[in-house]
C-alpha cells in the first residue's frame, strides 16, 4: 500500500518516554479510530520498524480480515504504534501524550497509551478529584495515584497493560482533561510515593467514608497493616455522605439473573453479616427458588456502583420497589478523598493527611526504593 513504507532498520524516537513509563488500556475497545499527530504523525511496528512518518492528515484504522486496515488498505499487521514529532497524538476527540499502541483484538481495536507516569498523572488527578480543591488535597491525590499505578505495574507483570483508564483502576482522560492546579500538584510532588517496609503500598482510596474507613481484610480478604480502618469525621460536606435510592424489584431480579444467580421472585433481602466498621458484608436473599447469601460488594457491582454507592446502607422498605437509605461512596478502604479535602482546608499538609489514612507509611521518592534494588 502507498501509505506504509517498510524500513525496519529505523527505530522510533522514545524521547517522550524518558522516565518511569506505564501502559494504560483505553476502553472501551473500538471498531474504528482516527489518529493524527501534532505536527506530524509517525507509525511504527512493535519491533521499532518505521512504517510511515511526517503524516499531517488524519489516518483511519479499522479491523481487517487478516490484520489492521489503514486508510482503507488491508495489511497483515496485528499492531501499530502511533507517536508524533510534537509529542501528542489525537485519537478521535481525545489527545494523549507518549505512544499509542493500536492492536487488533478479535473484531475490535485495543488501544494502549504508553507514557511517562508524571504525564499520566496530569490526566488522572483532575478526574479523580475536583481541580478546584485545596492544593494539599491535590498533592495527596497525585501521590496516591502515582503510588497506585506503579504498584499495579509491578503486580501485573506479563500483562499487556498496567491499568485501565476507568474506575476499575483510575480514571484517565489524557491531555484533554488537564487543569493547571492539578498539573502543578503533580509537578510539586514529582516522584513521591508511599511505602511500607521499603516497598510500594496498595494505595486504595474512595470518595466518602461517612464513618470509619474499612479494613482491607473485611472487603478484599487481604490483611495489610496500612489498610486498616481509622476514624473519619471529616467528610460531612460530601454530597454522598447520605443518600436514598429506590430499585424496582423486577430490575433487581433481572440483574441478579444476568449476573448468573439462579434467583426466582425475591421475598426479602436482609443483612446477614456486618463489617467491624458497620458496613454490610453479606446479605441474605430469600426467593421462590431458595436462599442466596450474597456479598454486599457483589450487589453493588451488579446494580451499579453509582446506583448503590456503598455497602453502608439499610433497606427501609420492600414491595414493588426496594427502598434504600445509605451513607458514603466507595469501598471504604484506605484514603477518604472528601476527608482529605476537609483536612487540607483545616491546614493539614499532604504528608500528615497521607499518614493519617495509611498508618505506618512513609512518603519518599520512588527513585530511593529502586536504587535500593526494591521493585514493586
Amino acid at each position: 500500500m502507498a501509505l506504509i513504507l517498510f524500513l525496519p532498520s529505523v527505530m522510533m524516537s522514545s524521547s517522550a518516554l524518558a522516565g518511569e513509563t506505564i501502559r494504560v488500556a483505553l476502553v472501551p475497545d473500538l471498531v474504528s479510530v482516527t489518529i493524527s499527530g501534532r505536527p506530524d504523525l509517525v507509525l511504527a511496528s512493535p519491533d521499532g520498524g518505521l512504517l510511515a512518518q511526517g503524516l499531517t492528515l488524519p489516518v483511519q484504522i479499522v479491523p481487517g480480515p487478516r490484520g489492521l486496515t489503514i486508510q482503507g488498505e488491508p495489511t497483515d499487521l496485528q499492531e501499530v504504534i502511533a507517536s508524533s514529532t510534537g509529542g501528542v497524538v489525537r485519537v478521535n476527540d481525545q489527545v494523549f501524550g507518549g505512544n499509542l499502541h493500536i492492536a487488533l483484538l478479535r473484531d475490535k481495536l485495543r488501544l494502549i497509551n504508553e507514557l511517562d507516569v508524571e504525564e499520566y498523572l496530569k490526566g488522572v488527578v483532575p478526574l479523580e478529584i475536583s481541580p478546584d480543591w485545596n492544593s494539599e488535597a491535590l498533592k495527596v491525590q497525585a501521590i496516591i495515584a502515582r503510588t497506585y499505578v506503579l504498584h499495579q505495574r509491578g503486580a501485573n507483570l506479563g500483562r499487556e497493560y498496567d491499568v485501565l483508564a476507568t474506575t476499575a483502576d483510575q480514571v484517565y482522560g489524557g491531555r484533554t482533561v488537564e487543569k493547571p492546579a492539578a498539573t502543578q500538584a503533580v509537578i510539586e510532588t514529582r516522584g513521591l510515593v508511599l511505602t511500607y517496609d521499603g516497598a510500594l503500598i496498595l494505595s486504595a482510596y474512595h470518595s466518602t467514608a461517612a464513618g470509619p474507613t474499612e479494613n482491607a481484610a473485611e472487603v478484599w480478604g487481604i490483611d495489610l497493616p496500612y489498610l486498616r480502618g481509622v476514624s473519619c469525621p471529616f467528610d460531612h460536606n460530601s454530597p454522598y455522605y447520605a443518600w436514598d435510592r429506590s430499585f424496582p424489584m423486577d430490575t433487581v431480579q433481572e440483574s441478579l439473573a444476568k449476573a448468573g444467580y439462579n434467583v426466582g421472585t425475591i421475598a426479602s433481602i436482609t443483612p446477614y453479616r456486618w463489617t467491624e466498621a458497620g458496613r454490610i458484608s453479606r446479605l441474605r436473599l430469600l426467593h421462590s427458588r431458595g436462599e442466596l447469601i450474597l456479598r454486599a460488594e457483589d450487589l453493588r457491582r451488579i446494580l451499579g456502583y453509582r446506583e448503590l454507592p456503598s455497602t453502608h446502607f439499610k433497606i427501609e422498605k420492600m414491595g414493588r420497589n426496594m427502598e434504600v437509605q445509605g451513607n458514603g461512596y466507595g469501598h471504604g478502604v484506605g484514603l477518604c478523598q472528601w476527608g482529605a479535602k476537609e483536612m487540607a482546608e483545616m491546614g493539614y499538609g499532604y504528608e500528615k493527611i497521607l499518614k493519617y489514612y495509611y498508618p505506618g507509611v512513609h512518603v519518599e521518592p520512588y527513585a530511593s526504593i529502586t536504587a535500593a534494588g526494591i521493585r514493586p
